[in-house]
């Protein structure tokens, strides 16, 4: 029997055909032969009314992302849902996934005072700073995946998992933010970057919140 046969013979036609669970599963089983631990190499054959249509030149990236949804323990997909179990046993869920999707929102999902295990950890990483200890609302959900248009979204996939598998990594960039103050109307804030510049009282980064640049400033 040939390779393709086998293949064929070991898919659930259970699956919805339209659904990313279709895509990993059909991809697992063109690439079941294959020993444990080796990269996937093996485009699956489908026809075009199956899920996605990748260009070859991008179809490595996405059998990365494939093979890590589909072989690591903490990762399950149910139809177009992607769900990771984090590092520190906290599950958060990509929905609505597919071949066409370049960003995806993270809900960060921790409650206002990060652990002090986590703190210690972020301090480690990037030196002691007050951002650590807390993420505030504008920072519960990160938009994560490719800028690069060149790159393949596939391995935008699979940095997110990446990221989403690992506490400190998605910590590292939910507390990526600063204290600042509108130099108009004074509302203080936090904001993405400058990881734990304006915090002391009255050292707030400045800068112009939406509502006064959109509105006429008079004296």
């Amino acid at each position: 029997m040939k390779q393709n046969d086998e293949a064929w013979e070991a898919v659930n036609w259970d699956l919805d055909f339209g659904s990313f669970e279709w895509m990993v599963h059909l991809a697992a089983c063109f690439n079941r032969h294959l020993p444990a631990g080796a990269p996937w190499t093996e485009w699956p054959e489908w026809s075009t009314d199956m899920p996605g249509w990748v260009q070859d030149k991008n179809r490595p990236g996405w059998l990365s992302a494939l093979r890590l949804i589909h072989t690591h323990p903490r990762i399950a997909v149910k139809k177009s849902v992607v769900s990771v179990t984090s590092s520190h046993g906290i599950t958060r869920e990509l929905e609505d996934v597919d071949v066409s999707s370049r960003w995806w929102h993270v809900d960060v999902n921790i409650d206002w005072n990060v652990p002090r295990p986590l703190v210690a950890a972020l301090d480690e990483l990037h030196g002691p700073s007050p951002s650590h200890a807390f993420v505030p609302g504008q920072m519960e959900q990160l938009c994560l995946g490719v800028d690069d248009d060149s790159v393949s979204y596939g391995l935008g996939l699979s940095s997110v998992l990446q990221a989403m598998l690992d506490e400190v990594v998605l910590l590292s960039q939910a507390t990526n933010f600063h204290a600042a103050k509108c130099r108009f109307c004074h509302e203080t804030t936090y904001r993405e970057g400058l990881r734990g510049q304006g915090f002391p009282p009255g050292k707030e980064v400045l800068f112009a919140c939406g509502s006064c640049t959109g509105e006429p400033l008079t004296n």
